[in-house]
């Protein structure tokens, strides 16, 4: 593994390199509450095959702060990498970061070779869809605890605890589904995290997902993971119908039971990866 510093205008990101520069190149984008610590099972199975990029976005892990942050930061963020790889990539994405990589796949970009999207919030800048998920309870409840750890300066052992005991949308406790691992990460996550990240994320001002062009196709192989509307996804039922329509070619794999995280989750991260890979098998065939 070799940590990097890349630059977006005068903007420092970190992101991690691992595996053979000779291999066909992946690269994993966590969401807004995340680091590209979150990948690091997802690294230890795929790097012998393939040569893995993670990022931290703005505002995220050990990269700069920034003054704003909106789509458009971080899908600059993101091409910042891409342009360190200079080859075609396999993009993994999940919640922002699968908004992301959707947006670079529709650009058209030779170098997006495909893109696979863990439970992207696609649609969730449309309030109507905004308020048919838990997803903003949970942003809102975040939001508010997020801004108070940091303000505090809480303990890691403070925030873990609470994000091991809090009431999760798949039933029981969120360690009951979540991977102690993860767990860890996301209480580190939060605590480096620029609390000027979920302001966006908030109904009471314009959506972080408002400006995404959702009639606009995907230009290259898709799949995306759809996790259980019931227990707290946010690529709601229907939304694959409204998908497809725009984008024909786009496979959709739907996660019965499966929240929003599925790769951090006891039931469903080996498949989640088993399907991963299969889809890069795919992707670097062709």
């Amino acid at each position: 593994m070799t940590d990097l510093t890349l630059l977006n205008g005068a903007l420092k990101l970190a992101a991690s390199v691992y595996g053979r520069p000779d291999a066909p190149t992946l690269l994993f984008l966590h969401g807004l509450g995340g680091s590209r610590d979150s990948w690091e099972e997802g690294v230890q199975r795929l790097m012998h095959r393939y040569q893995v990029w993670t990022l931290d976005f703005r505002g995220h892990g050990h990269s700069d702060h920034a003054e704003t942050y909106d789509l458009e930061g971080y899908r600059r963020d993101a091409r910042a990498v891409l342009a360190a790889i200079a080859l075609p990539t396999l993009i993994a994405g999940h919640s922002l970061g699968g908004v992301v990589a959707g947006l670079l796949a529709q650009s058209g970009d030779p170098n997006v070779r495909s893109v696979f999207l863990e439970d992207p919030p696609w649609y969730m800048g449309e309030p109507s869809e905004w308020q048919r998920t838990a997803t903003s309870q949970l942003f809102a409840r975040g939001s508010a605890r997020q801004a108070s750890w940091r303000e505090d300066n809480t303990p890691l052992a403070a925030i873990l605890d609470v994000l091991s005991n809090v009431r999760s949308p798949m039933g029981g406790l969120a360690k009951d589904h979540i991977l102690p691992r993860h767990l860890l990460s996301q209480a580190s996550a939060l605590r480096r995290q620029d609390r000027r990240c979920w302001a966006l994320a908030s109904p009471e001002v314009d959506h972080l997902m408002a400006p995404v062009p959702r009639e606009k196709p995907l230009m290259c192989p898709t799949m995306v993971i759809q996790g259980d509307t019931r227990c707290g996804a946010a690529f709601l039922s229907g939304h694959e119908t409204r998908f497809t329509k725009t984008s024909p070619h786009a496979e959709i794999v739907r996660y019965d039971g499966a929240g929003h995280s599925p790769h951090t989750s006891f039931v469903f991260e080996d498949r989640f990866y088993a399907d991963l890979e299969a889809f890069a098998s795919r992707t670097f065939a062709a």
